[in-house]
C-alpha cells in the first residue's frame, strides 16, 4: 500500500498550502500490481485494440454527450448537490496510472479526487491571477468549479456544445449566486467567429480537444482571432509520448483506434514556425487511466504582431 504524494505533482511546484491540505484531506491510497496482473491489463488493452466495433469520437456524437449532460442536470435539478456535476465516466475502471505505469486504486473515488488534485496544482501555477477565463469543451462545468476555488474573483467561461451543459452551469452559478461564472454555447468543431473573447483573456481545456480528432484548425483559426494571454491544453497528445515504451506506444494506439486528437501539437509546431504562435512548453505527465496516458500539457500563445 502507497499514498498519493506531494512528489507526484512536483512538475507544478511550487505547490501550494491549499494543495497540500487538500492532498492531506484526500488521503489516497493505491496498490502496484504483481508482474502477473500488469500482464493481464496489458492482455486486455490489446483485445480492445483488436475490436473492429469501437466507439469512435466525433461530431456525430453530440447526442450522446447532450443526452449525457441532461442525466447530470436532471440530477442536479432534484438534488442541488455540486456532485452530481461529475461525469459519469470516472472512477469508471479500477486501473490508473501513475509515472506511466498502472495502480489498483484503494478508494473507489480514486480517480475524481486525483484529477482533483492535478487541476488544482494545474490552476495554481497557470491562473491564479486571472481575470478571464475560458474552459472550451467545458461539460457539466465541475471543472470550473475547482478552478473557482483557486481563483476567486475571475470571471469563469464555460464555452460548451450541448444545451444541457449551458443550462446546468448556469443553474449551478445562480445556486451559487456566482455572477462571474456563466455557460455559453459554443462548437469546438464549428465556432462562431461572432462570440468574442473579452481582453485579456486565458484558455484552457481538460481532454475536451480529444473529440476533435484532425479537426482542430478551425478552432485554432478561432483562438489566433480573438488572441488570448495563453492557452493550457491538458489532452491526449502523442508527440509527447515514446513510442518505445509499451504502455505510451499502446496508449497512442488507443489515440488512433478512438480518433482522438491528431497532431495537435506538431500542427502548433507548423504555425510556430510560420511565427503565428508560441509554445511555452510541452510534455508529458504520466497521469492516466486504464486505457490511456491521456493528460499531457501543451502551453502556448498567439504572437500579438504591431
Amino acid at each position: 500500500m502507497e499514498k498519493i504524494k506531494a512528489k507526484h505533482f512536483e512538475i507544478f511546484n511550487p505547490l501550494s498550502i491549499f494543495f497540500k491540505q487538500k492532498l492531506k484531506e484526500f488521503s489516497l491510497s493505491f496498490k502496484k500490481p504483481t508482474n502477473k496482473e500488469r500482464d493481464i491489463i496489458i492482455n486486455e488493452l490489446v483485445e480492445f485494440l483488436n475490436n473492429e466495433k469501437i466507439i469512435v469520437s466525433g461530431k456525430h456524437r453530440k447526442d450522446q454527450w447532450e443526452n449525457g449532460w441532461n442525466e447530470n442536470l436532471l440530477e442536479f435539478k432534484k438534488t442541488k448537490k455540486l456532485d452530481t456535476l461529475i461525469p459519469k465516466y470516472f472512477n469508471k475502471f479500477k486501473v490508473q496510472r501513475l509515472n506511466g505505469d498502472f495502480i489498483f486504486p484503494v478508494e473507489n473515488n480514486f480517480e475524481i479526487k486525483f484529477v482533483s488534485l492535478f487541476q488544482y496544482a494545474l490552476f495554481n501555477k497557470y491562473f491564479k491571477n486571472e481575470k478571464v477565463i475560458y474552459e472550451f469543451g467545458a461539460g457539466t462545468g465541475h471543472n470550473l468549479l475547482r478552478l473557482r476555488e483557486i481563483n476567486k474573483n475571475a470571471k469563469l467561461y464555460s464555452f460548451e456544445w450541448t444545451n444541457s451543459g449551458v443550462k446546468l452551469i448556469n443553474l449551478v452559478a445562480d445556486f451559487l449566486n456566482d455572477n462571474y461564472l456563466r455557460g455559453i454555447k459554443f462548437d469546438n468543431f464549428n465556432p462562431d467567429f461572432s462570440i468574442k473573447l473579452e481582453k485579456n483573456s486565458s484558455i484552457y481545456t481538460f481532454a475536451a480537444l480529444e473529440q476533435l480528432g484532425n479537426n482542430f484548425t478551425k478552432l485554432l483559426d478561432y483562438i489566433l482571432l480573438n488572441k488570448p494571454k495563453f492557452i493550457v491544453n491538458v489532452e491526449p497528445l502523442a508527440e509527447t509520448l515514446n513510442t518505445q515504451d509499451l504502455l505510451q506506444n499502446l496508449s497512442i494506439k488507443y489515440f488512433k483506434k478512438r480518433n482522438y486528437l491528431n497532431d495537435y501539437v506538431t500542427y502548433l509546431k507548423f504555425l510556430e514556425k510560420q511565427k503565428k504562435v508560441k509554445i511555452i512548453d510541452s510534455f508529458r505527465t504520466g497521469f492516466g487511466s486504464k486505457y490511456i496516458e491521456g493528460y499531457s500539457i501543451v502551453i502556448w500563445k498567439p504572437i500579438i504582431k504591431n
